[in-house]
């Protein structure tokens, strides 16, 4: 599947805070400092439609989607005129997300030929978990299959000031946000002991803040409701840990809380929200498939097969070069954590990043992913005259099928960094995690960009660090994670065979040479090493 896409699972019933439909007839009640409409009032306020979509070809369903409607009664949406346009905006961004991808899906399914019949989805579904006169909270939950080994997942959060239809961010609501995150992050490893070595492994450090759980109150990024039962945490798979983590959830309780919360949000009473809202599906309703089947014949763009997980050496391989380089460790300096980046500052190094210029070549990968780093596509440009050389997919090289035994990946692999040099495309490929996830991954691969035939794969698990090196006949590759071994690796150019592996104090993050010195910093250490020929 060349694209990925994300969307939502469950339509649970809707349950909110009881709130009359005029004004005048509403009677409230204060619980913990919020209040809370009385039953005086009990119409229903909000109805939640299901939406099924399906796209045909033949009488054959290629692919299926699901979207919500939330619909507010007259009345409410005339005293909520700017909630109600919030919530018009999100049901109509929900609708046109699922029919355009549920007609793209089909598309590929027509050409790709899913194992069953309907088996490309996209859905998504909503909870109401809570509405009185602060708050009204939307969750929502998306899934979709396209692909791969299995399906995605990811649940968002928009708590809506009632009165504005304001978002209101989680910031706004607790008093002290180092002391919440304290709580949510031993919360998290109280109920997923070592999560938290995970989370720092697997974390993506964009801001410098080097703790994933500030950034994400720095950028109001969770996903989170709060109720009668205290504050509630969702983590999806990949947000802050890998596909097996699995969904997390973290419930602070007010009593964990204490003063962390503004009485003016907290609602302590328990609410009895089930008549306030009906749920409805509607009728099934049909999409043509886009036309995806001239893709595969792009005359510029190659896609490069996989020819096995396993060790592999074409016939095109050059024999192994009858030398190679050694490196001797002369200077280690270890602290608490290396910032990568003051690392690059402090020697005149930039940071390594797979869209870059090497003086000859300028590479430019694409196809992102979910998460828009897991590029597998990769165009590759002269410097000078930036005229198109290459451009490859290398999505099946990176999930599969391989030719051997017909497996895909378990897990999402990517393009890590590339580069061409006398003619042959080095690249290494793998995914962010742990190897129990996919052991065969983080592999250097030689390619021939002119055949997009692979010439050698090398052995599973020898490079994920952000870049690579290549002196005369070696390839400097490394290869670490959380309590997994880390090492240097020495591979041979020309077959992709391990030469030498040597051992490192953490993962290795980045690695740069000058002159005859080979720097190279780790999670935690800043080696050089003379680079001997």
């Amino acid at each position: 599947m060349k694209k990925k896409i994300v969307a939502g699972l469950l339509v649970a019933a809707m349950t909110m805070s009881l709130m009359g439909c005029a004004a005048e007839e509403k009677i409230t009640e204060v619980t913990g400092g919020s209040e809370a409409m009385s039953d005086a009032a009990a119409d229903t306020i909000v109805t939640v439609v299901t939406h099924s979509i399906e796209s045909k070809k033949d009488d054959k369903v290629l692919a299926t989607g699901s979207y919500p409607e939330i619909i507010l009664s007259e009345d409410y949406a005339a005293s909520h005129s700017f909630l109600a346009d919030r919530i018009n905006d999100l049901n109509g961004t929900w609708e046109e997300n699922v029919k355009t991808n549920t007609a793209e899906n089909a598309g590929w399914a027509a050409v790709e030929e899913p194992v069953e019949e309907g088996e490309y989805y996209m859905d998504y579904s909503v909870d109401l978990p809570r509405i009185d006169d602060k708050i009204f909270t939307i969750m929502v939950y998306e899934s979709d299959y396209t692909g791969g080994a299995h399906p995605n997942r990811f649940s968002e959060s928009y708590n809506y000031n009632v009165d504005t239809g304001d978002e209101i961010g989680i910031s706004e609501i607790v008093t002290d946000t180092d002391a919440v995150t304290a709580l949510i992050k031993n919360k998290l490893e109280e109920e997923h002991p070592g999560i938290l070595e995970e989370v720092e492994s697997f974390y993506y450090d964009e801001d410098g803040t080097g703790d994933a759980f500030k950034s994400k109150f720095a950028h109001d990024a969770y996903t989170w409701n709060l109720t009668s039962e205290g504050l509630h945490i969702y983590f999806s798979p990949y947000e802050i840990a890998s596909y097996a983590a699995g969904d997390m959830e973290v419930l602070l309780s007010y009593d964990d809380l204490g003063d962390l919360i503004k009485e003016e949000y907290k609602i302590t009473e328990e609410q009895d929200m089930s008549k306030l809202v009906e749920t409805k599906e509607g009728e099934t309703s049909e999409v043509e498939p886009e036309d995806k089947s001239d893709v595969y014949n792009d005359a510029y763009v190659a896609s490069v097969d996989n020819p096995s997980w396993n060790y592999y050496c074409s016939d095109e391989a050059k024999p192994a070069a009858a030398k190679h380089i050694s490196l001797t460790e002369t200077s280690k300096e270890k602290t608490d954590w290396l910032k990568t980046e003051d690392w690059a500052n402090e020697n005149g190094f930039t940071l390594a990043d797979p869209n870059y210029d090497d003086g000859t070549y300028t590479y430019v990968p694409y196809n992102g992913g979910d998460y828009g780093y897991e590029y597998t596509s990769l165009t590759i440009y002269d410097t000078q005259t930036y005229s198109s050389q290459y451009d490859l997919d290398l999505f099946y090289l990176c999930m599969g099928a391989d030719d051997e035994t017909n497996d895909f990946s378990a897990a999402t692999q990517y393009i890590r960094w590339a580069k061409l040099v006398d003619g042959v495309l080095y690249v290494s490929v793998g995914h962010n995690g742990y190897a129990t996830e996919e052991p065969n991954s983080c592999y250097m691969v030689a390619i021939n960009p002119d055949t997009a035939k692979v010439i050698w794969r090398s052995n599973p698990l020898v490079s994920n660090a952000s870049n690579f090196q290549i002196v005369d006949d070696t390839i400097i590759c490394s290869y670490g994670f959380t309590s997994e071994p880390d090492y240097i690796y020495l591979l041979d150019k020309n077959t992709g065979e391990t030469v030498e592996s040597i051992p490192v104090e953490s993962m290795v993050e980045q690695m740069e040479i000058k002159d005859d010195t080979l720097y190279v910093a780790t999670y935690d250490t800043a080696y050089t090493y003379k680079i001997n020929r």
